[in-house]
């Protein structure tokens, strides 16, 4: 692994005043806050009703999101491509842009691989079973000061150290 170039990273507190900014500006230009999900759901709905409409139509999940039409018309769809767009412009503006495959001393490829894409999966599905992912539920939710916003936070932030923890100090094998 290529060691670690600290300069090319943000400041924490230039970026978090920037998330801020572009979560105000999110509520006074589009009327809603920020989020992520949603727009991999719309993709999903979108895929199955090209390959199986009329699978995706006896699908009360895809159901609204088919109701709308082409996921082009939401502009979280457009969030996301930005997002992308806007880490990679980032990257390749400081010089940190690379292709490679980061893991752990002790982690394999496979092992890496697997343990990503299953953590993926998981999220993905959590989120949406959720009915938000950390974007939408911990930064829109907390910035309109909802109780479910912050609760949702602190259990993040408590769970992420206990995590840590546990996996620094080598307690599941």
């Amino acid at each position: 692994m290529p060691p670690e170039d600290k300069k090319n990273y943000w400041s924490p507190y230039i970026a978090g005043v920037g998330i801020g900014l572009t979560l105000l500006a999110a509520f006074f230009f589009a009327g809603r806050g920020l989020g992520a999900s949603s727009a991999f759901a719309r993709g999903a709905a979108a895929v199955a009703n090209s390959t199986n409409p009329r699978y995706a139509a006896g699908l009360a999940y895809f159901s609204d999101y088919l109701r709308e039409g082409s996921p082009f018309r939401d502009w979280i769809v457009f969030e996301v491509a930005g997002l992308f767009l806007g880490a990679l412009t980032s990257a390749l503006f400081t010089r940190s842009f690379s292709l490679r495959f980061d893991r752990g001393k002790g982690a394999g490829r496979f092992a890496r691989f697997l343990g990503a894409f299953t953590g993926g999966l998981l999220i993905g599905f959590s989120s949406r079973l959720a009915r938000g992912c950390t974007s939408g539920v911990g930064l829109s939710g907390a910035g309109q000061l909802a109780l479910s916003g912050w609760i949702f936070l602190l259990s993040l932030f408590v769970s992420g150290l206990l995590t840590a923890f546990i996996a620094r100090r080598g307690l599941w094998g």
